[in-house]
């Protein structure tokens, strides 16, 4: 897997997942988001719309507060056991975007944050 490449977890979780992080820089620490229906509880640090990913068809925002960190390894083992369904890879451009408004959230961990700093994948 790479920086992103997205997928869905199971048939029961209907998210969309995306691989924040750089896997080819830190392998053991990969940086997952998901993407969720935007509502009024709902962060919106980082708002998509329909047309910035086949997946979207409704305005959708990003789930920073339940970012996951795994590793490589764990990733290809649940593709490779049919844990996780491949969806189409984000553009850059929107992998930038997604990128670039997780400094703005208030609900990342500093933690979470700090992997995309480390990899230079930020300014911060």
């Amino acid at each position: 897997m790479e920086a992103g490449d997205t997928f869905i977890r199971g048939d029961a979780d209907k998210h969309l997942w995306v691989v924040l992080s750089d896997p080819k820089i830190d392998r053991e620490r990969v940086l997952v988001v998901n993407l969720t229906t935007l509502d009024a509880r709902k962060e919106k640090a980082c708002l998509l719309r329909r047309g910035e990913h086949s997946w979207i068809s409704h305005d959708t925002c990003v789930n920073y507060g339940d970012a996951v960190v795994t590793t490589l390894a764990s990733l290809n083992a649940a593709k490779d056991g049919g844990a996780i369904k491949m969806n189409t890879p984000l553009s850059p451009v929107v992998l930038k975007k997604i990128r670039d408004c997780a400094l703005e959230s208030e609900r990342m961990s500093i933690e979470n944050a700090d992997i995309l700093a480390d990899q230079g994948l930020v300014d911060n």
